[in-house]
């Protein structure tokens, strides 16, 4: 994947630009303040995918947090069970 680097004010001049590029071209645009990176706009695609692979790996955090600690995913469940049924 390729990337652009811009500073704020070459953004705001040509944001359709880089909307555009991010789009079209699946570029990545790096975004600096004082020349030092600020923000990276992505296409919303690898967005996506960015986000679904953080949510896996959150739950394989979870799970081994779990496996290291001898809790069983069948207790967990039960419990969550048993508050959810008790709340009004």
């Amino acid at each position: 994947m390729n990337s652009t680097t811009v500073s704020i004010a070459e953004g705001k001049k040509g944001f359709s630009r880089l909307i555009h590029d991010t789009e079209e071209k699946r570029a990545n645009i790096i975004v600096t303040r004082r020349g030092k990176p600020v923000a990276v706009i992505v296409p919303f695609h690898e967005y996506e995918r960015n986000a679904r692979m953080e949510g896996y790996q959150n739950i394989m955090e979870a799970r081994e947090a779990f496996l290291k600690s001898g809790i069983k995913a069948d207790d967990v469940y039960r419990e969550s069970r048993t508050q959810l049924e008790e709340k009004p």
